[in-house]
């Protein structure tokens, strides 16, 4: 240690060159602001070095907090000896601060980072190079307390760089999510103030009226909206953390748009031109895509974001207010349920939500049911009660079915919930027209047979809880149907004759669930392992009566195999023996060994194929498949 304190380089050598770094670093800074002021195109090679910034700033944080350790054990004796190191160690810290805070300034100006987060640890992670430069410049000099001071000061700014850098990557409140009361309001400090949590009592109460007030009094803003946003977009577009100079977080703020874009946020009154919605609407793979991370908008979400746009963005609108069509409610239960735990959730809660229908007045009702009866009359479909105990409604298209397509189907919408029985076989609707069909929450019997509807159109019946009969007899369905019919508690039966799903994936489904599965084709069943054990002792009644069964669909395949295994004993003497088998019982005892090569040869179970093949074809009768 004492060589190298002998032969280091000249202070002022060491001074001069420390301050000519410093002035190179703060040239390429004003050089990055100079190239890029007018707005940066992300990508290329610089970009990719930016990138390396989130590596490369750990490197100046571990050697400054050493450079201060060192300084405090070099006041002790028997640590005095660190101290000979402390000026290596800073030129270190002064150097890798230096690459770092140049590519950080590179990567905020190339992906256009700002926000109060951004800024303070831009300021702070700068004064981290000055101070370090400081106690450099000090150390060579020999000039311990400023030395020492310098390196304070810069331990300080680099836990603070690293604090409000660790609140734009997270929450503001990230990290005093579980301090002490005392210590949020110092932890907080240019990230806004402390948020006031309600007390227990307060929220439990709060929750209990939101899940009781009605989905069509609810305010879209700020029940949808504004979950939608913190899920997906604010993370990225809040007062801390301002990416492409929009912020989200609030309604003014959004309506504001991004600073100096030709391109509106949100067009109040069309949603169809409001950046929001088409940047959710991009491909996925599209650099515009948004978010570029994460899950994104389901499509509920995005329903109801063009649905609250397109009413005019306001924060005092209600569900009830985004317009007369009954599909609107429950897209505002699948967007809670979505936010309160999922698909399944939503599912749930669509079923429990209560019946708009219910709160109708009798006037509006009656309107309703003339309204469709006029539909009924004019393109001759039917439209009737269950029965006259049940005012419930059961429809028939049979008599329209050439005519009956998806824009004939949604005239059924202001009746929706009261259909229980919905028969659209050999109609024209398509997958578009389960999008009405999913607004029958109540419905029981499905028919599709003979349509254009797939999985596809399928998966939007997911909701419908009651449903217990589907049938989907030459339909362009196929093995995703199971899926759907996952989430279906109460569908007991379906038909899918003539479709493309696997008869094994159906029946291996429907031994998984409580559901009958109709495929048109009886699969063998697979039990081989008895055979041999019944052959021994007395249960040889059971091969003598499966010989003559097989005798009839011998004569294809089954006798030419037969007459190749049995020239080892007498060949011909077995047949004419096994006629008078069935009747006679006493020959038993004296063929029971003989029996035992014609069952290897016998129970090659293709006989039992023609068995279940006529079976296929006794379904055949009811091609309609309605019970």
């Amino acid at each position: 240690m004492s060589s190298f304190v002998k032969h280091q380089a000249p202070a002022k050598t060491s001074v001069k060159l420390a301050v000519l770094i410093g002035i190179v670093w703060a040239a390429l800074l004003a050089g990055i602001w100079f190239a890029y002021r007018g707005g940066a195109e992300q990508g290329g090679f610089l970009h990719f070095i930016a990138r390396f910034h989130v590596l490369m700033v750990h490197l100046p944080i571990g050697l400054i907090f050493l450079v201060a350790v060192m300084e405090a054990l070099g006041y002790f004796t028997v640590f005095s000896h660190l101290r000979a190191s402390i000026p290596f160690v800073l030129w270190l810290s002064f150097l890798s601060g230096v690459g770092a805070t140049v590519i950080g300034y590179l990567l905020m100006t190339l992906e256009d980072y700002s926000g109060r987060a951004m800024d303070l640890h831009l300021y702070f992670g700068l004064a981290v190079v000055v101070f370090t430069l400081f106690a450099l410049v000090f150390a060579v000099r020999g000039k311990r307390f400023l030395s020492g001071f310098g390196t304070a000061l810069a331990a300080f700014a680099t836990a603070a760089s690293g604090h409000f850098g660790g609140a734009m990557v997270h929450e503001p409140d990230y990290l005093t999510e579980h301090a002490p009361a005392a210590l949020k309001p110092a932890l907080l400090i240019g990230l806004g103030g402390v948020k006031e949590e309600p007390a227990a009592a307060g929220e439990g109460e709060l929750s209990a009226a939101v899940v009781e007030k009605p989905v069509g009094e609810r305010l879209v803003y700020e029940d949808f909206v504004v979950p939608i946003l913190d899920k997906t977009c604010n993370e990225c577009h809040n007062e801390n953390k301002i990416k492409g100079k929009l912020r989200m977080d609030t309604h003014e703020l959004l309506l504001a748009g991004a600073e100096g874009s030709d391109y509106p946020t949100v067009v109040p009154g069309n949603a169809d031109e409001s950046e929001l919605i088409v940047r959710v609407l991009l491909p996925h793979d599209d650099d515009e895509f948004m978010p570029p991370q994460g899950d994104p908008l389901q499509a509920p979400e995005v329903e109801l974001l063009k649905l609250w746009i397109n009413a005019g963005a306001k924060t005092d609108t209600t569900v009830a207010q985004l317009g007369e069509d009954p599909g609107i409610a429950e897209i505002a239960t699948r967007v809670a349920a979505i936010h309160a735990g999922g698909a399944t959730e939503a599912t749930a809660e669509v079923a429990a939500a209560p019946s708009v229908w219910d709160s109708l007045p009798d006037e509006e009702k009656a309107a309703r049911m003339a309204e469709v009866d006029e539909a009924a009359e004019k393109y001759h479909f039917s439209v009737m009660p269950v029965s006259a105990e049940d005012d419930r409604l059961r429809v028939n298209v049979i008599n329209a079915a050439k005519d009956f397509g998806d824009d004939q189907l949604k005239m059924l919408e202001p009746v929706a919930e009261r259909i229980v029985w919905l028969d659209l076989a050999r109609s024209q609707v398509t997958d578009a027209g389960m999008k009405t069909v999913r607004l029958m929450r109540d419905l029981e019997r499905l028919h599709l047979e003979n349509t254009a509807v797939t999985d596809q159109g399928v998966a939007e019946l997911a909701s419908l809880a009651n449903l217990e009969y589907i049938n989907l007899y030459g339909t362009k369905v196929g093995n995703g149907i199971f899926e759907t019919f996952a989430k279906l508690p109460n569908l007991k039966k379906a038909y899918v004759w003539q479709t493309s799903v696997d008869p094994a994936e159906a029946k291996a489904f429907e031994r998984s669930v409580n559901l009958e599965i109709n495929t048109g084709v009886d699969l063998p069943a697979p039990p081989p392992a008895p055979a041999p054990q019944e052959i021994k002792g007395a249960p040889a009644e059971k091969p003598a009566e499966k010989k003559p069964e097989e005798k009839k669909p011998e004569p294809a395949k089954p006798a030419a195999p037969a007459a190749a295994d049995a020239p080892k004993p007498a060949a011909a003497p077995k047949p004419v023996e096994a006629k008078p088998a069935a009747p006679a019982p006493a020959g038993k005892p004296a063929e029971a060994p003989k029996p035992d090569p014609a069952a290897k040869t016998a129970p090659v179970e293709k006989p039992a194929d023609p068995a279940p093949k006529p079976a296929a074809v006794a379904p055949a009768p009811a091609p309609g498949g309605k019970p």
